[in-house]
C-alpha cells in the first residue's frame, strides 16, 4: 500500500469540506490548493475553473513526456469529488468526524469513502508506476468536482467548456464497494434524482395552539400535501409518474445476481423483519435497481426543543427526493409535482391507501381544492444513465477485468446493472459519450453519509492493486 498516499487522504479527510454550509469557505480553498499541489508534484497538467462557485479541478498526465498523449494506449478519465456530507447527527460518531482514525482495521472520518479515498486510491496506482521509475502504460485523467454532494452546479458548463480535454476510452466514476462476501462490485449505471423542498406559510407568525381549531396549520397543510404523493403499497400518485419508465429487459432481469443483497444480514444490519411490501428474492432486486422512489429526507414545523410548547406553527418545510430510473426527465417530473400539488386532491379510502384527504384542505389563500399554497423553494436534479452490458467497451474488456479481480480479490465482478445512488454521471454517457463504470475500494458498512464513515484499509490495498494491474493489462 502507497503510505504517502494514506497520508494524503489524513490530510484531506481533516478539510471539512462540506458543500452544504458553503463552497466559499476556507477548507475548500485549501483543498484546492493541496490537491492541485499533490497533482503536480506527481507529473499532472492541471487547471482549475470556479462555474457558479464550484471549484472543479481538472489534471491530466500521459504516457509520453511533454504532455503528449500516445495515440495507441488508452485513455482512463476518473470523476471523483473532493467536498463531503454534513457530519451531523455529531454525538453518533465514535471519533471526531474530521480527524482520521484507525480502529479494528478501518480508516473512519467523514469523506473516507465518499469520496476522497477513491481519489486517493487511484492517484496511489498512479503513483506505484512514478515511484517505482516505471513508465505510466496508460494516460490518465482526473475531474474532480468541488459539489457533487448539493447537485454539482456548473459541472455541465465546465464539461461543455472543456469538452476536447475530457477525451477518453472510459469513464470510471466516483464510488463503488465490495459486498458482504467479498466479491468486488462493477456497477453499469446510477439512478437519477430530483431533489426539492417543500414550504407552506398560513399565518404572520407562531400563535397559541388553542387557535388550532379555527386557523390553518401548516404542519397539517403539508402532512395532507406529502400524504397525497404516494400511498401504503408505495405507489407514487403523481399522475404520469411512471409514463417513461423502461422496462428492463429479460436480459436485464437476468443479470440481477443474488450477491449484489445479502437480505438477511442487511435486515439484521438495519434493524428490520422484512422490506418493504414483504419482497425478497428477484422482485426485491427488480425494485431496488429498476424502480424510482419517493423519499422524505426531513420535516421542519414548530417547537422541537426540549419539554413542551404548545403552539401553533406560523410555517413548515419539507425536504424531499425522487429517484429516477431510465427514460425518466427530472425536469418532468418536476412539472408533474407541481400539477398534482394544483388539481383538487380525490377522497381516498381503503385498506391499500393513505388515509382519505380531507374535502376541506383546499388552498385556504384561493379558490383551489388542491395544495397551491405549498411551494417549491428549492430543486436540482438530473437524469439517469447506464451502460450496458454489451457495450464495445464492456465486451473488450470485462473478461480481462475478471481475471485481474479473481487474483486480487479471489472472486470475478459482481454487476450492479444501475445504482439505486444518483450522480452527474449523464455527462460522461449522454454528452461526452464515454461508457462510464464504478469500481471502488468501498465495503457494505461503509457508513456514507452517516455517522462513522470508514473504509477497511484491505480494501483500499485491493483497490490500488487492481488498477495497477488494470493500467498494465489495457496497455498490452
Amino acid at each position: 500500500m502507497n503510505n504517502n498516499c494514506l497520508d494524503i487522504l489524513n490530510s484531506l479527510i481533516r478539510l471539512p469540506t462540506v458543500s452544504a454550509q458553503g463552497l466559499k469557505t476556507q477548507p475548500f480553498k485549501q483543498a484546492v490548493t493541496l490537491l492541485t499541489k499533490i497533482l503536480k508534484t506527481n507529473g499532472f497538467n492541471t487547471f482549475t475553473d470556479t462555474i457558479n462557485d464550484n471549484p472543479i479541478i481538472y489534471a491530466e498526465r500521459t504516457c509520453l513526456p511533454a504532455g503528449r498523449s500516445s495515440p495507441n494506449k488508452p485513455t482512463i478519465l476518473f470523476y471523483n469529488h473532493y467536498d463531503v456530507q454534513p457530519a451531523e447527527p455529531l454525538k453518533e460518531w465514535v471519533s471526531e468526524p474530521f480527524e482520521p482514525v484507525i480502529r479494528s482495521g478501518k480508516l473512519f472520518g467523514r469523506g473516507v469513502s465518499d469520496n476522497k479515498g477513491h481519489f486517493t486510491s487511484r492517484l496511489a496506482a498512479v503513483k506505484t508506476f512514478i515511484d517505482n521509475k516505471i513508465p505510466l502504460p496508460i494516460n490518465v485523467k482526473f475531474l474532480l468536482d468541488g459539489a457533487e454532494e448539493i447537485g454539482s452546479p456548473g459541472l455541465a458548463e465546465f464539461i461543455r467548456k472543456y469538452r476536447s480535454k475530457l477525451s477518453a476510452d472510459v469513464c470510471i466514476w466516483e464510488y463503488s464497494k465490495s459486498n458482504q462476501k467479498g466479491a468486488p462490485e462493477l456497477s453499469l449505471g446510477v439512478k437519477g434524482i430530483v431533489y426539492l423542498e417543500l414550504f407552506v406559510k398560513t399565518v404572520n407568525e407562531d400563535l397559541h395552539s388553542s387557535r388550532g381549531i379555527i386557523i390553518p396549520n401548516p404542519a397539517w397543510r403539508l402532512n395532507w400535501a406529502l400524504a397525497s404523493l404516494k400511498d401504503s403499497q408505495e405507489r407514487i400518485l403523481i399522475k404520469g409518474f411512471y409514463d417513461d419508465c423502461l422496462k428492463p429487459t429479460d436480459a436485464d432481469i437476468k443479470i440481477l445476481s443474488p450477491d449484489l443483497l445479502n437480505e438477511s444480514k442487511t435486515k439484521k444490519e438495519v434493524g428490520i423483519k422484512k422490506f418493504l411490501l414483504g419482497l425478497s428474492g428477484k422482485p426485491l432486486l427488480r425494485r431496488y435497481f429498476y424502480q424510482p422512489a419517493l423519499n422524505i429526507n426531513g420535516l421542519t414545523a414548530g417547537y422541537q426543543g426540549p419539554g413542551h410548547k404548545t403552539v401553533l406553527p406560523k410555517q413548515a418545510s419539507a425536504k424531499i427526493d425522487f429517484r429516477l430510473v431510465p427514460d425518466q426527465n427530472p425536469d418532468d417530473i418536476i412539472r408533474k409535482l407541481r400539477r398534482h400539488l394544483a388539481e383538487p386532491q380525490p377522497r381516498r379510502s381503503g385498506i391499500n391507501s393513505v388515509p382519505p384527504v380531507p374535502t376541506n384542505v383546499g388552498n385556504y389563500f384561493g379558490n383551489s381544492n388542491g395544495f397551491n399554497d405549498i411551494k417549491i423553494i428549492s430543486s436540482h436534479g438530473y437524469p439517469p444513465a447506464r451502460t450496458r452490458l454489451n457495450h464495445p467497451f464492456m465486451k473488450k474488456y470485462l473478461p480481462m477485468m475478471n481475471r485481474i479481480a479473481r487474483a486480487v480479490y479471489g472472486k470475478e465482478f459482481v454487476i450492479e446493472p444501475l445504482s439505486p445512488a444518483s450522480g452527474p454521471m449523464y455527462l460522461v454517457t449522454d454528452y461526452l459519450k464515454l461508457p462510464c463504470l464504478a469500481i471502488g475500494i468501498g465495503n457494505p458498512n461503509s457508513n456514507l453519509h452517516a455517522p462513522n464513515e470508514n473504509i477497511l484499509l484491505s480494501d483500499y490495498a485491493k483497490g490500488i492493486k487492481f488498477l495497477v494491474e488494470m493500467f498494465k493489462q489495457m496497455s498490452r
